[in-house]
């Protein structure tokens, strides 16, 4: 007899367990969201680029709210596919900024972000797989490269990078500025 009320009591414990799953999804729904949250997703314009469409992909929030997480995504022949990660030791191709993917001659350019990793541009010489990708110092230096391959210029390694932004900060340091007067 008592098994029977202990029984009893379970069935009556996940009914209602069962009714407040329900009522939350719907409160959920009609407020306008989910009961388990996803990412907002937003689909850059895409670069046409030997053929295929290339664009860039924003995810923000999801299970990490405020988190915004970018990404490279590919469509070639009616399938569209995100390109795995750009190192292979990491298993995350997700990065934390981007730039918008740009095209130079036969090269598709693309600066992004990682915390492993820092900037970096990644180079297509062809539609897939990646060709290499060279280190920058900053946001700043990406898009100074990025300009430089649309004017039909190469990139420029890092420490060429870091030398001539020292000349520059050096020519405007005000002791510098002091003695040419």
């Amino acid at each position: 007899m008592a098994v029977a009320q202990v029984m009893l009591g379970l069935r009556s414990l996940l009914v209602k367990v069962a009714v407040f799953f329900v009522m939350a999804a719907l409160l959920a729904w009609a407020l306008g969201g989910t009961l388990f949250p996803r990412p907002e997703v937003v689909d850059y314009s895409p670069v046409t680029f030997q053929g295929s469409q290339w664009w860039l992909r924003m995810l923000a929030g999801g299970d990490e709210p405020g988190a915004v997480r970018w990404m490279l995504m590919e469509r070639n022949g009616g399938k569209t596919f995100a390109q795995p990660g750009l190192h292979p030791q990491d298993d995350d191709p997700t990065w934390l900024d981007a730039t918008t993917p740009v095209i130079a001659g036969d090269t598709l350019y693309v600066g992004f972000l990682t915390a492993k990793h820092g900037w970096q541009i990644a180079v297509f010489e062809q539609a897939a797989p990646l060709t290499r990708v060279v280190s920058v110092l900053d946001r700043l230096g990406v898009e100074r490269q990025l300009a430089r391959v649309t004017q039909g210029l190469p990139l420029q390694d890092e420490a060429v990078e870091r030398t001539l932004r020292e000349q520059v900060l050096r020519l405007g340091s005000p002791s510098t500025a002091a003695s040419a007067d």
